[in-house]
């Protein structure tokens, strides 16, 4: 399977569950990480294509799917931005994206021959908050050693969020050392992101895959 079929199948079926799974609406709307069950959905929906099973061969014992040729994880990283109906929160965006990063960095060392997928949901998030995580973004697609596809989805809590998917090349792009830290980006005050959900909102509006 090439990388864009595996993103597809993969994006279209993550998207479909963030908006369908009855506990998404609390959820979303409280900000929580949901990496462990990210990790049972990404294997249920490789399951329907083929083999699964995990790989515990990554460092720090780290466990991420092995499928085919392909080793594939997936993480979450719930934002502070603000965003109307849901809880204030202190997430450390920054040190969230570092930790991704490491994970990167081990899924590389530990791919063997397979080529590495990454999957990874920015939740809340609306288009006025692009800005605050451009420079997040620029930081993973050098460690990934190129570039991020994006896509949008959202909970049927009106909460909307960017779906991405990266894959993991031989090398990381090497960084600038003057490059700004965007730590404090999201702690401005900013203006609270309008619920995705409510109609007439085209642009957080998401086309939802047949079931």
């Amino acid at each position: 399977m090439e990388f864009d079929e595996l993103r597809t199948h993969v994006g279209n079926e993550l998207k479909r569950r963030f908006w369908e799974h009855k506990a998404m609406p609390a959820l979303s709307r409280g900000r929580v990480r949901m990496d462990g069950w990210l990790k049972v959905e990404l294997t249920a929906i490789l399951a329907e294509k083929g083999e699964t099973e995990p790989a515990f061969k990554l460092p720090k014992g780290r466990a991420a799917v092995r499928f085919e040729d392909w080793l594939v994880d997936v993480a979450s990283l719930p934002t502070a931005y603000a965003f109307e109906n849901t809880k204030a929160c202190s997430s450390d965006l920054a040190e969230d994206v570092k930790d991704l990063r490491k994970l990167i960095k081990r899924l590389r060392k530990g791919r063997g021959r397979r080529q590495v997928a990454v999957f990874f949901a920015v939740y809340p998030f609306a288009d006025l908050h692009e800005k605050d995580w451009a420079a997040h973004k620029l930081r993973i697609e050098r460690s990934l050693g190129g570039p991020l596809v994006e896509d949008r989805f959202s909970f049927q809590s009106g909460v909307s969020g960017r779906l991405y998917a990266g894959l993991v090349r031989e090398k990381a792009t090497v960084e600038p050392a003057s490059e700004p830290e965007p730590a404090a980006a999201q702690k401005r005050p900013m203006r609270r992101a309008r619920h995705a959900s409510a109609p007439g909102l085209k642009k957080e509006r998401v086309a939802l895959p047949s079931a």
